[in-house]
C-alpha cells in the first residue's frame, strides 16, 4: 500500500509539473508573440513610408509645354507629357509616342506612333503631331530650334507622318524630344500622355497624381520665400543653380546632388601654339582650385564636351609630356564679363605661379579669336547640344561621316577614335560644366541622379520616412 501511495504522490508531481511547464511554454509564446506585435507596429510606426512628395518652384508661367519660358516648369511638364523619341538618362534615345521611325532619305523621315492616349482616353494620332510641330513653329518656343529644319509634314494615316526636312540635319532624331499636346484642346492643365495627371491647378500649387503617389508642387514667389518654405520642411524638394545656397538653408537635415549642367567652359589653343606648351598648360592649372574658389565645389570637372553622354567606352588618356615649356609668355582673351574675367584672373595667378606670365585681354567675337594669332589661349563657355554635335570644337575635322553612322556600337568606336587623336593633339582643355543642384530634406530618399534634360527620371522612387 505504501509503494501504491507513492506511485500516486510522484504522478501527481509529474503531472503538476507538467502542466506548469505547458502554461510556462503558452506564457513564453504568448509573450514572443505579443512582443514581436508590439515591435513590429512600433517599426511601422517608426518607418512610416510616404510616397507624397512636394517640390517647391519660383518661376512659374504657364503649364503649357510649349509655350513655357520657366525652366523648372520645363522639367516638371516632362512628367505630363511624352515626347515623340524620349531622351534616355545617359543621353541614348528611345520611342515615346513614336514605337519607330526610319530615315527614308537624306532629308525624309518616316515616324510611326504607339498606342499612347491622352488622359482623357483618346488616341494620340498623327494629326496632334503635326499641330504640335506647327503650333511650335508659328509661336516663340523654346523648342523652335527643334522644329526648324521642318519643311513639310504629311499624315499618311493615323499612326503615320512623314517629315521632310529643308536640309540635311545630324542626329535629327535627337532634336524630336519635344513635348506633344493635343490639336485644339485649350484644356491644357488635364490634357496628358505621361504617367501624371494634373489633377487641380491653382494660382499657389499644382497637383499630380498618378496610381501610386502625388506630387505636390508649391509656387513661390521668391527664391527667399521659397528657401525659408524649405528649410522649414514644408517643401521636400528643390532645384537650383545657386552654388552658394547654404548662405540662406541651413545645412543640418539637408542632402544634394549634382547633376551635369549644359555649359561646358573651356580654352581653345592657337593651332601655333607648341603642342609641349599646351600639354604643361593643361599640367599647371588647376580646375579644382577654380571650382573650389568660384563655384563652392559645386561645378564638375569635364575634359570633354561629351563627358556627359553615353557615347564613350572610356575615360580620356592623355598623352605624357614631360618636356620644359617653350614660351614665357601668353595672351589669354575672353569676353568682356565678369565670370570670364574672374575664371582668367586665376589661371593667371596659377600660370605666373609657374613663371609664365600672362595678358589678359577681351576679344568681341569667338570666331575671329581663335583664328588671331594674337591670341594664345581662349576662353569660352559653351551651351552643349542635345546632339552629341563636336563641329563647335573640332571646325578643322570634316565629322560628316561620323554623324552618318547609326549604330551606336560604331558610333562609339568612332568617337574613341576622335578622342585619341584630341588627346594627341590637345586642340582645347576642357574645364568643367557647370550644374544643377537638387536638394531635398534628408527624411526624403530616392534615386536623385539625372541629367539636365530631365533630372527627374527617378521621381517614381522618391518616398519620405515620417
Amino acid at each position: 500500500m505504501e509503494g501504491e501511495k507513492k506511485t500516486k504522490y510522484f504522478k501527481s508531481i509529474f503531472i503538476i509539473i507538467t502542466v506548469v511547464l505547458i502554461l510556462l511554454a503558452i506564457y513564453i509564446i504568448c509573450i514572443r508573440n505579443n512582443t514581436e506585435a508590439i515591435n513590429k507596429e512600433e517599426n511601422i510606426r517608426i518607418l512610416n513610408i510616404n510616397k507624397d512628395i512636394i517640390i517647391g518652384i519660383t518661376e512659374f508661367d504657364t503649364l503649357n509645354p510649349i509655350t513655357t519660358k520657366s525652366i523648372e516648369v520645363q522639367f516638371l511638364t516632362k512628367l505630363i507629357y511624352k515626347p515623340l523619341i524620349e531622351i534616355t538618362k545617359d543621353f541614348n534615345i528611345q520611342g515615346a509616342i513614336a514605337k519607330e521611325w526610319s530615315k527614308t532619305g537624306d532629308k525624309e523621315y518616316i515616324i510611326k506612333l504607339g498606342d499612347v492616349k491622352w488622359h482623357n482616353g483618346s488616341e494620340v494620332t498623327a494629326r496632334d503631331i503635326e499641330f504640335t510641330i506647327n503650333t511650335i513653329k508659328n509661336s516663340d518656343s523654346i523648342y523652335k530650334r527643334n522644329v526648324e529644319s521642318i519643311e513639310t509634314i504629311e499624315i499618311i494615316d493615323d499612326k503615320t507622318i512623314k517629315l521632310t526636312l529643308s536640309e540635311t540635319q545630324d542626329f535629327f532624331e535627337y532634336l524630336l524630344c519635344f513635348p506633344i499636346v493635343k490639336e485644339n484642346t485649350y484644356d491644357i492643365a488635364n490634357i496628358g500622355t505621361n504617367s501624371y495627371q494634373v489633377e487641380e491647378i491653382t494660382e499657389k500649387q499644382i497637383i499630380l497624381k498618378n496610381d501610386e503617389r502625388k506630387i505636390t508642387i508649391n509656387i513661390y514667389d521668391t527664391i527667399s520665400e521659397l528657401y525659408s518654405a524649405f528649410s522649414k520642411a514644408k517643401v521636400d524638394i528643390i532645384i537650383t543653380q545657386n552654388n552658394n545656397y547654404q548662405e540662406y538653408i541651413e545645412n543640418i537635415g539637408i542632402s544634394h546632388q549634382l547633376i551635369t549642367g549644359r555649359n561646358f567652359y573651356y580654352i581653345n589653343f592657337n593651332e601655333k601654339l607648341e603642342k609641349n606648351t599646351r600639354y604643361q598648360i593643361k599640367k599647371l592649372i588647376n580646375r579644382e582650385q577654380i571650382i573650389y574658389e568660384l563655384y563652392n565645389n559645386k561645378y564638375i570637372i569635364a575634359d570633354f564636351p561629351l563627358d556627359y553622354g553615353s557615347y564613350l567606352n572610356s575615360d580620356i588618356e592623355y598623352k605624357n609630356e614631360e618636356n620644359d615649356i617653350v614660351t614665357t609668355q601668353l595672351t589669354l582673351g575672353i569676353t568682356n564679363d565678369a565670370e570670364m574675367y574672374q575664371i582668367a584672373e586665376i589661371i593667371k595667378k596659377q600660370l605666373e605661379e609657374e613663371g609664365i606670365d600672362v595678358d589678359i585681354i577681351y576679344y568681341y567675337n569667338f570666331e575671329n579669336a581663335i583664328n588671331n594669332s594674337y591670341y594664345d589661349l581662349v576662353l569660352n563657355k559653351q551651351t552643349v547640344s542635345i546632339t552629341p554635335n563636336l563641329d563647335v570644337y573640332f571646325k578643322e575635322k570634316n565629322l560628316q561621316d561620323i554623324y552618318q553612322i547609326e549604330n551606336q556600337e560604331i558610333l562609339k568606336q568612332k568617337y574613341e577614335e576622335l578622342i585619341n587623336q584630341y588627346s594627341q593633339e590637345l586642340p582645347f582643355m576642357g574645364l568643367f560644366f557647370n550644374s544643377y543642384i537638387i536638394l531635398h530634406n534628408s527624411s526624403v530618399k530616392g534615386d536623385f541622379s539625372g541629367n539636365w534634360y530631365n533630372p527627374f527620371y527617378g521621381v517614381d522612387t522618391y518616398y519620405k520616412v515620417d
